[in-house]
């Protein structure tokens, strides 16, 4: 089992102008041990994470301006159910994953719901692992829900959708 080590400050100092890119690549691809076994990629001002002991989990990060935005894709909102339900349900449900919240983003025409955190650009780089790490996590645990959701209401017509418990 690997242990979760905090990076030492001064390997990883945050960029006097902030996490850009660049910076953000660098951290990454050094395959820091609290995110186990990661490929880095990057594509215009968007850096893509795979991290492979979490079943190839993507996490998109883009800074911009003051902050960086962490995302995670998780299911196109054709796929779910009962959507409007399903988004009652997920703004109740946010309160209760730790620095993530659900959102809905257009990827190539399609809606999709996500799971995304963000940070300061000023932060540091153990904040930012952090926030890759934990919302990884969320990530799963999400997927599982979302599962479970698809179970539950996949069986039912839109017009028994209210016969549900």
């Amino acid at each position: 089992k690997k242990e979760n080590k905090a990076m030492k400050s001064n390997e990883y100092p945050t960029p006097a102008a902030g996490w850009d890119v660049a910076a953000l690549t660098a951290l990454f691809a050094s395959d820091p041990e609290r995110l186990g076994d990661v490929d880095v990629e990057v594509e215009g001002d968007v850096l893509f994470i795979t991290i492979k002991e979490r079943g190839d989990l993507v996490v998109s990060m883009i800074p911009s301006g003051d902050q960086v935005l962490a995302s995670v894709l998780l299911v196109e909102e054709s796929e779910v159910p009962h959507a409007d339900k399903f988004n009652k349900a997920a703004l109740e449900l946010h309160k209760a994953i730790p620095l993530s919240t659900f959102g809905l983003t257009n990827v190539n025409g399609q809606t999709w719901y996500e799971l995304f955190g963000s940070l300061s650009t000023s932060c540091s780089a153990d904040d930012l692992v952090e926030e890759v790490d934990v919302l990884a996590i969320n990530a799963g645990e999400s997927a599982k829900w979302i599962q479970e959701w698809k179970n539950t209401y996949d069986a039912i017509p839109a017009d028994k959708e209210g016969e549900v418990a």
